[in-house]
């Protein structure tokens, strides 16, 4: 059994010819600091020929010539890991997600899907800092009602999610995908769960002010859809009487009937044309009364 302490978490993973599993639950059941054999200096070792393999393949994803961003990550998780497509978003709450990079169209649709709906493998909360791994997403269906069915009409298959995660702080998630379903090789995973440990250091030294990256633009401030979502939740709040969360349930709970992306309806709200009623059984069709709307 080899172990590595993993960057700035300051946690232990664990690998055994290539598999991992959380520091949390070790194979032989210790707690991480206590866990140190005999094989420390050989588990040492291939812990860090795994991070020289990683660190070479984001290099080579590397684009342009200014630092390295986790859009390198991400292009360096589809090239190695088996993957059709990879996405990285930063989350500070239960209601604030902002994503950074999407390596192409249904990554970032994946990505939406789980704002929207609430549901998938990345919209969990990760308290046990474990990965979130569905190598057939139609085994979720009846976990994610609304996201499963939704995804796979998109063309997606497979998903992965492994935490960007800092103790009990989740700083965010990189997500990835397949078109076909099947599991994560356990050398994949391995160099995956590596890859995410560099998002997580890149996203803490931008967010410090270490590197701010043009490609990380979205931690300089919110992308315009995404702002626009957070203020319409500002108003369904003061629409409805009720706390950020559940007025993001209701604005959830209206585009998903509507059919709509989470950012129509929000810039229906923002811009006056919807608003929510009280009222336990509202209408949910636009509001389109001139009356001034709060």
């Amino acid at each position: 059994m080899l172990a590595e302490r993993c960057g700035p978490t300051g946690y232990l993973k664990y690998f055994a010819l290539g598999s991992s599993t959380s520091c949390r639950d070790p194979p032989d059941g210790d707690y991480c600091p206590r866990f140190r054999g005999a094989d420390e200096r050989g588990g040492d070792r291939v812990a860090g020929e795994r991070k020289v393999r990683v660190w070479e393949w984001i290099a080579a994803a590397h684009e342009g010539d200014g630092p390295v961003s986790v859009a390198a990550v991400g292009r360096a998780a589809v090239r190695w890991l088996g993957v059709d497509g990879a996405s990285v978003t930063a989350i500070s709450d239960l209601i604030a997600r902002e994503p950074l990079f999407a390596s192409n169209l249904l990554s970032a649709r994946l990505e939406e899907l789980q704002f929207t709906t609430g549901e998938g493998p990345a919209a969990g909360d990760f308290r046990l800092g474990s990965p979130v791994l569905i190598p057939d997403l139609e085994t979720a269906a009846a976990r994610w009602p609304g996201f499963a069915s939704a995804a796979i009409a998109a063309g997606a298959r497979a998903m992965f999610a492994l935490p960007l995660q800092v103790g009990a702080i989740r700083v965010g998630v990189l997500t990835l995908y397949r078109a076909k379903p099947g599991g994560l090789a356990p050398e994949a995973l391995a160099d995956g769960l590596v890859l995410a440990d560099v998002a997580l250091q890149l996203i803490l030294d931008a967010a410090a002010g270490v590197s701010r990256p043009r490609e990380n633009r979205a931690l300089a401030g919110l992308s315009d859809s995404r702002a626009e979502v957070y203020q319409a939740i500002g108003m369904i709040s003061v629409q409805l009487g009720v706390g950020l969360e559940d007025a993001f349930v209701r604005l959830r709970a209206h585009a998903f009937a509507a059919s709509r992306a989470l950012e129509e309806v929000a810039d229906d709200v923002v811009t006056r044309v919807l608003r929510f009623s009280p009222d336990p059984s509202p209408d949910l069709s636009p509001d389109h009364s001139t009356e001034p709307q709060p």
